[in-house]
């Protein structure tokens, strides 16, 4: 086998380093900042959930469009155009007084959250690699998984300095490493370097891609399942604290065990998910999580809910690299970008509904337990999906492309 040049690992190091800020600063955190923020400024916990839900929403939603100023101007650009965003939104929320400027610094956050995203940084990893992708896709969201660990930091931060000054600083660190991480990101579109030379594999294009089922039922899977892991991320914190009485500090500790839980599900699956059929692996993965917010809304005790997170880890960990292999599997890579930021607009809806959907339903009379139950019955749906996809015809006759359980 080819040894990989180390420019190519490094787009996976450059992209996994602004996951790891975007993660532990910004969307893990929230829970925290929703518990700190609205104790000192009396603003409803609606107005935090929202802003997360637009940061969410901008991640996916701008997608297609962030993809085609990834083609025109390279990844590296676009990501730290994204980073200099980002970081100013954060340093006027720190100073805002207003629930709705506060809402409106959000919603520069999540412009910047955007361009230095999950979404280019996928497609700069699928149009650098050819061989060991599946590793290279497992090992770029570990920066998803170790920004979990930056979690109790933030908490200390807040407890010990407030989030007015604790966004002051995030801003800053955002800042300098995202400028540094970025410079690993290709300058220019790249494609992997065997199909440049033998030409594009794949005779799918977004449009074909979208008539087909496979690409619908991805998105339901796939969407149904960030409607649980949006929700958890952003509601963990306050169950734990709210309904459990259990410290803030503790609980961001658990986020962190959540999301190391997460990582080791990732490495896992960048190792076997080659071996094995992606789509049943998704399901399993589907399957379990149901289970898990069963149990967020029965148990009780710190050792259950704990162990419940790093199931919930464990399960996200495993499924989330396996959806852009089976896109890139079932799709080829010709015209990936475009197809991936088409998905991550769609998928983005449940990005948005999960935590919106729980914050109705745990005001409500059956509170949190209640809303986890909803959303155990969206994931069970999400599983279904999965089970009953299959790969799509080739749109052109004799066209040859990767099975699932091969690297693509």
């Amino acid at each position: 086998m080819r040894t990989l040049p180390s420019s190519d690992w490094w787009v996976v190091v450059g992209g996994s380093v602004l996951l790891t800020l975007q993660n532990g600063l910004i969307i893990s955190a929230f829970g925290a900042y929703l518990v700190v923020i609205t104790a000192d400024t009396g603003w409803a916990p609606g107005v935090i959930a929202l802003g997360y839900a637009i940061v969410q929403l901008g991640n996916g939603f701008l997608s297609p469009l962030t993809g085609w100023f990834c083609d025109r101007v390279g990844v590296r650009a676009v990501a730290r155009v994204g980073t200099v965003v980002t970081a100013a939104g954060f340093a006027v929320a720190s100073a805002v007084t207003d629930a709705s400027h506060f809402v409106g610094a959000v919603v520069v956050i999540a412009l910047g959250c955007s361009a230095a995203g999950i979404t280019p940084l996928t497609v700069a990893v699928v149009q650098t690699m050819t061989e060991r992708r599946t590793l290279a896709l497992g090992l770029l969201p570990t920066g998803i998984a170790l920004g979990g660990l930056a979690v109790p930091l933030v908490t200390w931060a807040l407890d010990g300095t407030g989030w007015r000054a604790t966004f002051l600083g995030v801003a800053i660190v955002i800042f300098v490493v995202g400028l540094v991480a970025s410079s690993a990101l290709p300058a220019d579109r790249s494609r992997p370097r065997s199909e440049a030379a033998s030409g594009d594999p794949a005779a799918y294009g977004a449009a074909t891609a979208m008539r087909t089922s496979a690409f619908w039922l991805l998105v339901a899977g796939h969407g149904t399942a960030l409607v649980a892991v949006s929700a958890v991320s952003l509601h963990l914190v306050p169950l734990m604290t709210h309904d459990h009485g259990i410290p803030l500090a503790t609980a961001g500790l658990t986020v962190a065990v959540m999301s190391t839980a997460q990582l080791l599900g990732q490495v896992a699956t960048g190792v076997i998910a080659d071996r094995l059929d992606k789509r049943l692996l998704a399901a399993a993965c589907m399957v379990v999580q149901t289970g898990v917010l069963v149990a967020f809304a029965t148990v009780s005790g710190v050792g259950l809910v704990v162990a419940a997170a790093v199931v919930h880890g464990i399960a996200w960990g495993l499924r989330g690299p396996v959806m852009t292999a089976l896109r890139a599997d079932y799709f080829g890579v010709g015209s990936f970008g475009t197809i991936m930021g088409w998905s991550a607009g769609f998928v983005s809806i449940g990005l948005v509904v999960g935590p919106l959907l729980v914050t109705a339903v745990a005001g409500g009379t059956g509170g949190y337990p209640a809303a986890f139950l909803v959303l155990a019955a969206v994931t069970a749906a999400g599983a279904i999906a999965f089970l009953v996809l299959r790969r799509p015809r080739d749109p052109v006759p004799g066209l040859a492309r990767p099975r699932c359980g091969e690297a693509g």
